[in-house]
């Protein structure tokens, strides 16, 4: 099977946490960022992830490919995320605009390897709310933000225990944690840090820092 994805993009990151748990392997495409032609030939339309099966047939969303790795490893667990976790993702996703946007086109990632693709990042994602300078310059109080957020995600991993969440869960929490690896100013607790580097080794998706 062939996934296509963004290496900073948090949907294609918790397919690929479910996928490399569950030992599901896959032949993962990085597309440049710039290349609209690719996913639009394969979809319809400019999107990641995708999922091209063996029989030629696609799945272009998150939850509907998890969806297929579980029951392709006859797993009862559901690809539906709790209300628990779900509060906390709309909660964080907009920290994790902030960290991220300013900084994943300059950090060497496969899918902003061209200067084109990088412009088009810039001007898709900057907006005069998400100004990429303004943000740079508000890092400190958005890094405050973010630790209170990873606080409450090592709460809802139950961490330290061993009596995690469902795998769902977790690969929503890891995919939107990963991000904010992208600037040092953000303390860790250690404990969720520790399962982040963790869950990244077990998965082979990587921090983005």
């Amino acid at each position: 099977m062939k996934l296509y994805i963004y290496e900073h993009c948090p949907f294609s990151a918790r397919v690929r946490y479910v996928a490399g748990m569950l030992n599901i392997p896959l032949d993962i495409i990085i597309l440049d960022y710039d290349d609209d032609k690719t996913p639009t030939d394969i979809i319809g339309s400019k999107q990641v992830p995708i999922l091209v099966k063996d029989n030629g047939y696609t799945l272009s969303e998150s939850l509907d490919i998890i969806h297929h790795f579980l029951e392709l490893a006859d797993s009862t667990e559901t690809h539906l995320p709790s209300e628990q976790i779900l509060n906390w993702q709309r909660l964080a996703f907009l920290p994790l605009q902030k960290v991220g946007y300013p900084r994943w086109s300059n950090m060497g990632l496969i899918e902003f390897v061209n200067e084109s693709a990088q412009k088009a990042w810039r001007a898709k994602k900057e907006t005069e709310a998400l100004n990429f300078d303004t943000l740079i310059a508000d890092t400190p109080s958005i890094a405050k933000e973010v630790e209170s957020l990873i606080l409450q995600a090592g709460k809802v991993l139950n961490l330290p225990s061993d009596n995690q969440i469902n795998l769902v869960d977790q690969a929503i929490m890891f995919s939107i944690l990963r991000g904010f690896f992208s600037t040092e100013e953000i303390q860790w607790d250690e404990t969720v840090k520790e399962w982040m580097e963790s869950a990244s080794q077990k998965t082979n998706v990587m921090l983005l820092k």
